[in-house]
């Protein structure tokens, strides 16, 4: 199998739910990655997690077909040497539901310490799972801004939700992208003691981003309903 198709999607998701020990699939990942056979620009464990993170949150519902290639730099590979293509889905599939658990939980486990230090390699898989997540908000970037148009022009969904999101947006972004770069951020003027406190933030913004999209996906599905039955 060359791609990810629909049908094999729905096989994976319905066998995924059969709860491996999650142990042992996150030590499979972590081989897989870093796996010599696996295409360029392969993401590393922290950065997937991140991603998945962020993914996870869906503010609209989404096929896995769509975000998994950007796991492998932008195309889900063909072939990789002593894996299947089975085993590799089956396993992101039980992390994405992993992640999506901790969402819909308003939780989050970091598999590190976030702290800020001014040894890049202590704080290397903080700046990595930040890193991470920003490609997972990225990759739902036109769903945000398709929420932000709306709420703008005064559609039913900026009725629902508080105009105070667009604050939270903001302040949620700045701490994981000072935490993806924390010399950037201090080259543009954010105080080291304020970078020490957003390192601290970040699992309690990851999980008001989680609270922020669940928002704005019930409120579309409600929308949409709605607009059904008119």
């Amino acid at each position: 199998m060359s791609v990810v198709d629909d049908t094999f999607i729905s096989q994976v998701n319905t066998s995924a739910q059969e709860a491996p020990d999650f142990t042992e699939v996150r030590y499979f990942i972590d081989e897989l990655l870093a796996s010599p056979a696996c295409p360029a620009h392969t993401m590393n464990m922290e950065q997937l997690d991140g991603y998945l993170r962020a993914i996870a949150a869906e503010p609209k519902p989404t096929d896995a077909k769509h975000w998994m290639p950007l796991i492998f730099g932008g195309e889900f590979p063909r072939f990789i040497s002593g894996y299947s293509i089975d085993s590799i889905t089956n396993a992101l599939i039980c992390l994405y539901n992993s992640h999506r658990a901790h969402v819909l939980n308003e939780t989050c486990e970091l598999t590190f310490v976030c702290e800020y230090s001014p040894d890049k390699n202590a704080r290397l898989k903080s700046e990595q799972w930040a890193r991470g997540f920003m490609q997972g908000y990225i990759f739902w970037q036109d769903v945000w801004s398709q929420y932000f148009d709306e709420n703008q022009t005064g559609s039913n969904l900026a009725v629902i939700l508080p105009s105070s999101i667009y604050d939270e947006i903001d302040d949620i972004l700045a701490v994981v992208s000072a935490v993806a770069d924390p010399d950037y951020a201090l080259q543009a003027g954010v105080a080291i003691d304020n970078l020490m406190v957003m390192f601290h933030q970040l699992p309690q913004k990851v999980i008001e981003y989680g609270r922020i999209a669940h928002m704005i996906r019930s409120n579309s599905v409600a929308e949409i309903s709605w607009e059904s039955q008119r």
